[in-house]
């Protein structure tokens, strides 16, 4: 189950987590309640670069998820992820009923607009569970942050992934559970 705004993005994300994508711009539609994609797929090939990210932007993006989120403030029913760069700047902000869809629409959003993945630190309200980390390691994410806690096993894929994984961040505080050398104190 997602909400139905931004499937054009869930279809990029899920694709892009495939290592696949429409060979040229194409119509996204809803069919019998499947997302349909006409358009010969092709491989998606995502670079590893290093980014480093400093502190205030980490802090800054985490709680950007709760003054974006209209549909969380109102509801407390709804998870939050977005993607920002090293310099703050919030590239795209989603609201979601399921926290792996949210988390796909961020990574569709920058597999739509040809932004790489490894460039931009990912701000999640969910627990960073095995399969949230799975989803930002397959397109090559190297920064993610949450106020919730991480799950052994995220953390584990996080450390395997050389993803710098950081949870309980608020009140101007975080954990850093691995890979440290990404932040800018």
């Amino acid at each position: 189950m997602c909400s139905p705004n931004n499937i054009e993005e869930l279809a990029y994300g899920f694709l892009a987590e495939r290592s696949s994508k429409p060979k040229s711009p194409t119509q996204i539609r809803i069919e019998n309640g499947k997302i349909k994609v006409d358009e010969e797929l092709v491989e998606a090939v995502f670079t590893r670069r290093e980014a480093r990210f400093p502190v205030e932007k980490i802090i800054s993006a985490v709680e950007a998820l709760y003054t974006r989120g209209s549909a969380f403030r109102e509801t407390g029913a709804f998870h939050c992820a977005l993607c920002f760069m090293p310099s703050g700047e919030v590239l795209f902000h989603v609201e979601d009923v399921s926290r792996h869809c949210a988390v796909d629409k961020c990574i569709g959003f920058l597999a739509k607009s040809n932004i790489e993945p490894s460039a931009v630190g990912f701000a999640v309200s969910c627990r960073l569970t095995k399969s949230i980390v799975e989803k930002l390691a397959s397109v090559g994410v190297r920064l993610v942050a949450s106020k919730a806690a991480p799950t052994l096993q995220g953390i584990q894929v996080a450390e395997q992934n050389g993803i710098t994984l950081i949870g309980f961040a608020r009140n101007n505080r975080f954990n850093i559970y691995t890979h440290p050398e990404r932040i800018i104190f």
